[in-house]
């Protein structure tokens, strides 16, 4: 048997094998990786990078008019001609004619002041702009996918900890049997232990809720399988080190959206400067070489007259063309334009504003919150003492079971307050990050959606 054969059921299960198993995730999944598989997954970095596609095929276009326009022209033609009782002879008459023309002509056309030129330096400065665009895309979804990976972390410490707080109430409620049936308690213990065992139960349910929400956003952001499992950064380096005006000093450096403005203020100076040259007279260049080849055969009463005629024309021409009314339209033109630019500088000035503002926030908020950080691994470590304590005492019979529970409460509200403050200090550094101009990632070149 062929031995190609025999390795054909082999390959087929290894192509069935194959996708599915590189599906898979190998192991957790740390932040930077969960970004990598976000940015080629994302519709809204592939919506700019047609709008980037969309202005270099602008700028095509405008290239196209400062190139001259060639065009060649070709035709064949036939007509016969029959006239009968003329009143001067000959009397009757009989034509017929070919005739092949083939001929090229040029044109071009352009304003004294160069606008062709200006509109084709405008449409480079918006694929620049452009590219902005497609960086500040991908800024912002990095933003989200960041703060959704956090948030996932977040939940999965939220049901840890009702875990173990429901395994302690567990361990509560046996202890307190034990001492019920010892004759030491009440039932009344009992009750009580019950209730806090059900509560318990409804955060550990409320938790679980919680991390199936923030998965499911996860995975709406990034293609992942649903048994992935994440790996907690351990810090997000953010530009702490720096005061607060260098920070919004490398915000205005770096943030793309900054950039996209100042080059459509440039453009908008271009729009401008196309608007005026209305003014200017526009000249018209045209030239044409042609050649006509004919054949006429025809008879004249009793003549019989074959022969060739062939033409060849050259033409040349200078046009230059001014208009002198317009109803207006030009100075309308000419001040829109001008409102156009001042609306691009207020909405840059407005802009800075409110980045100047977010960077102020999110440098506040992480000192802020790293302040608060600390503080409260304090606290968590005296209300772990003071359980401890709390515990030993009523395995003594020093201690109700009241103050066990008061005791169990302080510690699970520490332990959430900590997971919560960690959690906004993550958050405050993502967002410190981002606010700057410093993306999670290195963003790559911008890159224009390919030509389907």
């Amino acid at each position: 048997m062929n031995r190609s054969l025999m390795l054909l059921p082999l390959l087929l299960l290894c192509a069935w094998l194959g996708p599915s198993s590189a599906m898979a995730e190998t192991g957790p999944i740390t932040l930077r990786e969960c970004i990598e598989k976000a940015l080629p997954y994302a519709d809204a970095i592939k919506l700019a990078e047609e709008s980037l596609y969309a202005a270099e095929q602008d700028r095509l276009r405008a290239r196209s008019v400062l190139i001259p326009t060639v065009e060649l022209t070709g035709r064949i033609d036939g007509s016969n001609t029959e006239i009968q009782g003329a009143y001067a002879p000959p009397n009757r008459i009989e034509e017929t004619r070919y005739g092949a023309f083939a001929g090229l002509g040029l044109s071009y056309s352009f304003y004294l002041n160069g606008r062709e030129l200006i509109v084709y330096k405008a449409s480079g400065e918006l694929v620049e702009k452009a590219g902005m665009d497609v960086t500040a895309a991908r800024h912002d979804y990095m933003l989200q996918v960041a703060v959704t990976f956090v948030g996932c972390i977040r939940s999965e410490k939220g049901v840890a900890i009702a875990e173990a707080n429901l395994t302690r109430l567990i361990s509560n409620r046996d202890a307190v049997i034990r001492r019920i049936e010892a004759g030491l308690l009440t039932r009344t213990e009992q009750f009580r232990s019950d209730a806090e065992v059900a509560g318990g139960r409804a955060e550990l349910k409320e938790a679980l809720n919680q991390r199936t929400v923030s998965r499911r956003a996860l995975q709406r952001l990034v293609p992942l399988t649903d048994g992935f499992q994440l790996m907690p950064p351990e810090t997000i380096p953010a530009p702490t080190n720096l005061s607060l005006e260098e920070c919004v000093s490398l915000a205005t450096e770096n943030r793309p959206e900054l950039k996209a403005l100042v080059i459509a203020s440039r453009v908008a100076d271009k729009e401008v400067a196309v608007a005026k040259s209305t003014y200017w007279p526009k000249l018209t260049i045209e030239g044409s070489a042609g050649r006509t080849e004919s054949r006429v055969d025809g008879s004249y009463d009793n003549l019989e007259a074959d022969f060739d005629l062939d033409t060849t024309r050259y033409m040349a021409s200078l046009t230059l063309s001014l208009p002198l009314m317009d109803g207006g339209l030009r100075r309308a033109d000419i001040r829109k334009s001008l409102s156009d630019k001042r609306s691009v500088d207020h909405r840059l000035n407005e802009r800075t504003k409110e980045i100047r503002l977010a960077v102020e926030r999110a440098w506040y908020d992480h000192n802020t919150e790293s302040l608060r950080v600390q503080a409260l691994e304090e606290s968590l470590t005296f209300a772990r003492q003071f359980l401890d304590s709390v515990t030993r005492r009523f395995d003594e019979g020093l201690a109700e079971s009241l103050d066990l529970i008061d005791a169990n409460t302080r510690f699970v509200e520490a332990e959430n307050q900590l997971a919560d403050a960690r959690f906004a200090l993550q958050l405050a550094a993502i967002r410190l990050r981002y606010t700057s101009g410093v993306p999670m990632l290195p963003a790559p070149a911008p890159q224009s959606a390919p030509n389907g």
